[in-house]
């Protein structure tokens, strides 16, 4: 397989060109892709939008092969004024229900409510292209409370919101859209909540530490705006 230019780099992995269809996501630290391989095979066939990926014959690979998906992510959409930051908060609450309404795997075992979840679903892992939105960056997936979900992306908005860097005034716009949007069956409880605020702390490519107040100012924003 040739690999071409790179063009893209995130926190972990770096992402190659293959062709004009297609581009190899390839983890910096030798870790596996195989569990986010799996999921986004499984969301895709369910009408769920993610890359399209080829099927992996290495269950270590550190190689994942996934269909091109051009376009901004939706943070620099909405920073360009191309899609409003309320129509944001919008899509990630739309995007965060159909994740959760997608059943799991076969021979998946979970409790009642047990849902497949993002993790770190926020406007910078979600592309705008010509034909919607699609989530990128399955890094952190597994299954558990939806409400888990929902906090950890409102928590995300929370620390972008108190940052104090261009990002903070339209996150904390989404934020308040995303959270108006949540579903009235997701309760934002103290459980969720310091589940999410304990996996941010485990985070090291969480930014906390340039929050003031850290992480408790963050959790306490969240709470205030989902009322």
């Amino acid at each position: 397989m040739m690999i071409g230019e790179l063009i893209g780099s995130g926190r972990d992995a770096d992402v190659y060109a293959l062709d004009g269809s297609w581009v190899l996501r390839r983890n910096r630290d030798g870790r596996s892709q195989s569990r986010e391989a799996a999921v986004m095979a499984h969301l895709h066939p369910h009408g769920y939008p993610v890359p399209e990926i080829r099927p992996a014959g290495d269950e270590a690979s550190t190689d994942l092969v996934m269909r091109r998906v051009t376009g901004p992510t939706l943070m620099d959409a909405a920073q360009a004024g191309e899609v409003g930051t309320a129509e944001v908060g919008m899509i990630l609450a739309d995007l965060l229900a159909r994740l959760h309404a997608v059943p799991l795997p076969d021979g998946a075992a979970g409790e009642p409510g047990t849902a497949i979840l993002h993790l770190d679903l926020h406007p910078l892992n979600v592309i705008h292209t010509s034909e919607g939105p699609v989530v990128i960056d399955w890094v952190n997936t597994r299954q558990g409370p939806p409400g888990l979900d929902w906090t950890m992306s409102a928590l995300i908005l929370a620390e972008l919101a108190l940052g104090g860097s261009e990002l903070a005034p339209p996150a904390q716009e989404v934020l308040s859209a995303l959270l108006a949007h949540r579903p009235a069956a997701v309760v934002l409880d103290g459980g969720v909540v310091a589940a999410a605020r304990a996996a941010r702390a485990a985070d090291s490519n969480a930014g906390s530490n340039a929050v003031p107040g850290g992480l408790d100012a963050a959790v306490a924003l969240v709470i205030a705006h989902a009322g």
